[in-house]
């Protein structure tokens, strides 16, 4: 999963994924990013662009087809005309947002989409089966989605020991030369793998996982059962799960999924405040063996 090794540092980073919907508080998350990285802190940040992508396609006349997959799953598709708005929107307006936020608060930050010195190297997904209205499949081998496979932890280990926080985002890029759109809570899970993250912190605009998604008082206040977990799941919130899994099982002690719109929003998911935490639960001995 990772190219190189991080420079050497006795520091463990934490990453901090900003979610891209309406409603999150850009803000606040920066304010404790730079107070993070006041207390010596290594931090990198991830950030989304779901809201402004949308809204950057509407304003195009342009959209994201809906379409079934032969085994019933409904995916949107992203195709090269898109996938050049989508990077207008996440790489040119939220990254540049964070950066200049992050700035403006003293933090030296360094804006890279994946394809930026490959810190983000992605596998592209296979031509889709897909269902179409009369009943039979066609095959689309146009889409431009992937999988991160690799992160370059040499060039993020040399950003943070220059005192840098990095400011990741999609699209990843193939090892042939192409952009591709890859999910920000999977890019955000991969890089707290590879780089050792000490936490996964993931921010949005819902308090955190809960068992009935109408009802904020039923905060799912910790976990150590994400797979478990995902019968409460819905929406992007499985995205979000999924996330948390493949970071603890990837190494990542403590992940959280936590809400940006609160007084320190990072604070409080960190020191459990608010938001749901989540570990890995520990094998026993019959576990192990089977």
């Amino acid at each position: 999963m990772s190219v190189g090794a991080p420079a050497a540092s006795a520091l463990r980073p934490l990453v901090v994924k900003i979610g891209g919907a309406a409603g999150v508080d850009l803000e606040n998350v920066c304010a404790d990013v730079a107070e993070l990285v006041q207390r010596g802190e290594r931090v990198i940040v991830v950030n989304g662009g779901s809201d402004a992508g949308e809204r950057l396609l509407g304003a195009l006349g342009m959209e994201r087809p809906e379409v079934t997959t032969a085994n019933g799953n409904v995916v949107r598709l992203t195709y090269a005309p898109t996938l050049r708005a989508l990077t207008m929107a996440w790489v040119g307006e939220v990254n540049k947002a964070v950066v200049l936020a992050l700035l403006a608060k003293g933090v030296t930050a360094l804006g890279l989409c994946g394809a930026d010195g490959r810190v983000l190297t992605a596998r592209r997904r296979p031509p889709l089966k897909l269902q179409t209205g009369d009943g039979r499949m066609r095959i689309d081998r146009e889409h431009l989605a992937g999988e991160v496979s690799e992160v370059n932890t040499a060039l993020l280990g040399t950003l943070l020991e220059g005192g840098y926080v990095p400011v990741v985002c999609p699209p990843a890029v193939t090892q042939e030369g192409v952009l591709v759109n890859v999910d920000a809570d999977a890019v955000a899970s991969a890089l707290a793998a590879a780089v050792g993250a000490r936490a996964l912190v993931i921010l949005s605009n819902v308090p955190g996982l809960l068992a009935d998604p109408k009802d904020p008082a039923t905060l799912v206040r910790a976990s150590d059962d994400v797979q478990g977990c995902m019968a409460l799941a819905g929406g992007r919130m499985r995205y979000k799960l999924e996330a948390v899994r493949r970071a603890l099982e990837g190494g990542v002690p403590t992940a959280y999924v936590s809400a940006s719109r609160v007084a320190r929003p990072v604070f409080s998911a960190l020191e459990e405040a608010g938001g749901t935490k989540f570990t890995l639960r520990e094998r026993t001995g019959a576990d192990a063996g089977a």
